[in-house]
């Protein structure tokens, strides 16, 4: 099938999209099979998740065909829960197989995973409908011995698990005059009336309700970097699910992954990370024989972290040493925020992000997306895979422009307490525009005969919006996707410079040339040496002084480096010179050409 075909087919079908409803697992899974008929695509399954369901990844290969070269990975939908990043990584999919030929789209290599979490997805859809993407994996939260013994239950019979308010004068929550659930505060005069619950029954007998439902875990928290043991929903250990390890075994495969975009809940463009604190250089540090060999110090003698990053300066370069590398071979600890050189690009990708928004009016006021969690894809991406890691949320409830002056009709008391602002705008915005969201109380009696009041926001209404804008929000963002290939490192080479030097001597002069806009490595691809580095090779001619090959060991953003060799007794047109790396791609010239 040729790609137009293909793509119409798919863009018909999202045509058809009922207004009601968002496409589940098994329509998604329809739409890439649809898109792998194009003669560019492949439908990878890259394994299984916990209930043994199929992970679907679409490649999409460059217009060229070219094996080798960088690649984009897209990670959607990894919290499970958020159907508008599935759909959207399948727009992205369709988008990249309708670019204008010789778009920026169609140069790279594109990997695509659209249900990172399929379990995830396909409970978002269950009935009754609750909050949670996580997996199918059985996790005893409650430590009694059990798995999943005491799920929630829908005791109004409204097809949703919302919250409970259980009469209890020993209870922490109240209700202000138009229903929202507040904090109490005694010395205000708001006495505590209810205790918070989820929906249900406490069907063990433990005085708990619902604390231990069947599964799971929540892939977005389970990738190693920043992961925090001992949650609920994070896992047992950093990449003990099927799914993260699926997307980990994937990755390590192909060191031709050159960026990665991570659609989700957070967003690190919207609110840029701060950079990693600088040391004193005072600071007394013990350097190692391999890194003092290299910069000339005495092995395990203490310097001035000063007289260390000094002689980097001046002999670094020669060994592939950078000061954040060099920083994180000394101190060893686990880095937790950018260097500060990276913040440099991150800073201008996150300024291009903004001036989309503006530019295509997406920048209307909404709710701040959350920070990108301990164990997330995208921290991973970055801090330990070492490319740079873009995450992007597709939607958030809409805000006032000035949240902190909500109207006293919002809120009540004016002094004490007030209601959690995401409840407030989403009853009110259920109110006056009739969009699902928030749900009236009704009052039920426990089999203990306890009163209890069920309603208060819908599952997913805070992180998903209603459906019959669907294919628009997923496609809003498109065109600043597409255009991500232009940061990815470019490889070029200029016309060598042979020059004669007599008695058979040539001098050959290469310059290797990043087109791109970030450089190659990151500094922290640098620290992690992760991404495999650029190899220079001279071929046609036996030099004098340097080795044939050479080892780049950064490549500046719209920069170059320049490597000379003396050469004995060869021809001009006998010199070859090849760059490559995995992620860039390879490159030879020869010489006499232009």
């Amino acid at each position: 099938m040729t790609r137009v075909l293909a793509v119409l087919l798919l863009l018909t079908s999202c045509s058809a999209l009922a207004s009601d409803s968002w496409p589940d697992g098994k329509e998604l899974s329809g739409r890439l099979k649809t898109l792998a008929d194009n003669d560019r695509a492949t439908l990878h399954e890259i394994g299984y998740s916990a209930a043994g369901q199929k992970m679907r990844l679409l490649e999409i290969a460059p217009e060229n065909k070219a094996k080798d070269g960088p690649a984009v990975l897209v990670i959607g939908n990894a919290e499970g829960d958020l159907p508008l990043a599935s759909l959207t990584a399948v727009e992205l999919g369709a988008a990249v197989l309708a670019a204008p030929e010789g778009a920026v789209a169609g140069s790279v290599r594109w990997y695509i995973v659209a249900m990172t979490s399929p379990d995830g997805l396909d409970r978002y859809f269950a009935r009754p409908r609750q909050e949670g993407g996580f997996n199918a994996s059985p996790v005893d939260e409650d430590n009694d011995g059990l798995e999943g013994e005491d799920p929630a239950e829908d005791l109004d019979k409204d097809g949703l698990i919302t919250w409970m308010l259980v009469e209890d004068p020993a209870g922490q929550w109240t209700l202000d005059e138009s229903g929202l659930p507040m904090k109490a505060d005694a010395a205000r005069g708001l006495p505590g009336r209810y205790r918070r619950e989820i929906e249900g029954h406490d069907n063990d007998g433990d005085g708990r309700f619902n604390e231990d439902p069947p599964g799971g875990v929540t892939i977005s928290r389970n990738f190693p970097h920043g992961f925090k043991p001992w949650t609920e929903r994070g896992g047992r250990w950093p990449g003990d699910q099927p799914e993260s390890r699926a997307i980990l075994e994937f990755s390590f495969a192909h060191p031709d992954i050159a960026l990665v975009l991570v659609l989700g809940r957070a967003n690190n463009l919207q609110t840029v990370p701060e950079a990693a604190t600088p040391e004193d250089l005072s600071t007394m540090v013990k350097v190692g024989w391999r890194m003092a060999r290299s910069l000339g110090l005495r092995s395990g003698a203490e310097y001035p972290l000063s007289a260390v990053l000094a002689a980097v300066d001046e002999r670094g370069a020669r060994a592939n040493l950078t000061p954040a590398l060099v920083r994180s071979k000394l101190h060893l600890k686990p880095q937790t925020n950018p260097p500060a050189e990276d913040l440099v690009w991150w800073q201008a990708l996150a300024d291009q992000y903004q001036a989309f928004l503006v530019e295509h009016r997406l920048d209307a006021p909404r709710l701040k997306a959350p920070a990108v969690p301990p164990g997330s894809p995208a921290s991973w991406a970055y801090f330990q895979f070492g490319v740079p890691a873009v995450a992007v949320d597709l939607w958030t409830l809409p805000s006032p422009v000035d949240t902190a002056t909500v109207d006293s009709t919002m809120v009540a008391p004016a002094a004490g307490p007030v209601p959690d602002p995401e409840l407030v705008i989403l009853q009110r915005r259920t109110t006056e525009t009739q969009h699902a969201g928030w749900r009236p109380w009704t009052l039920v009696t426990l089999p203990d005969g306890t009163a209890a009041l069920v309603g208060g926001p819908e599952p997913g209404a805070r992180t998903t919006p209603s459906a019959y804008a669907a294919e628009t929000r997923a496609r809003a963002l498109q065109p600043f996707f597409l255009d991500l290939p232009t940061w990815i490192p470019r490889l070029e080479m200029a016309p060598l410079a042979i020059t004669d030097r007599g008695e058979g001597l040539l001098e050959v002069e290469a310059t290797i040339i990043n087109r791109g806009k970030l450089p190659y490595p990151t500094t922290m691809g640098g620290i992690t040496r992760r991404p495999l580095p650029l190899v220079v090779t001279l071929g046609g001619g036996e030099p004098l002084q340097d080795p044939a090959r050479r080892v780049v060991g950064t490549l500046p953003a719209g920069g170059a480096v320049t490597l000379r060799w003396l050469v004995r007794g060869q021809k001009a047109g006998d010199i070859s010179v090849t760059a490559s790396a995995p992620s860039l791609g390879t490159i030879t010239v020869k010489g006499g050409q232009r």
